[in-house]
């Protein structure tokens, strides 16, 4: 059995999730399953941040973080 180096265990799509997500019309703001939400890495993909209660907060960080 050979090595890929190129396959990913958890799945093709898992680290392009979020890229680009800046220039969509839902943005890089999204919420979880268990109603908390999080913001996805625009550049690189995945989560960048998480745990927020509100969509407020989470706008808030981005905002402190582009001033």
């Amino acid at each position: 059995m050979s090595y890929n180096q190129q396959s990913n265990p958890f799945g093709a799509a898992q680290s392009a999730t979020g890229q680009g997500c800046a220039e969509t019309s839902q943005g890089c703001i999204r919420k979880s399953s268990n109603g908390s939400f999080y913001i996805l890495n625009n550049k690189k993909g995945g989560t960048w941040r998480s745990g927020f209660k509100t969509r407020d907060e989470a706008v808030k960080q981005l905002a402190a973080i582009h001033t």
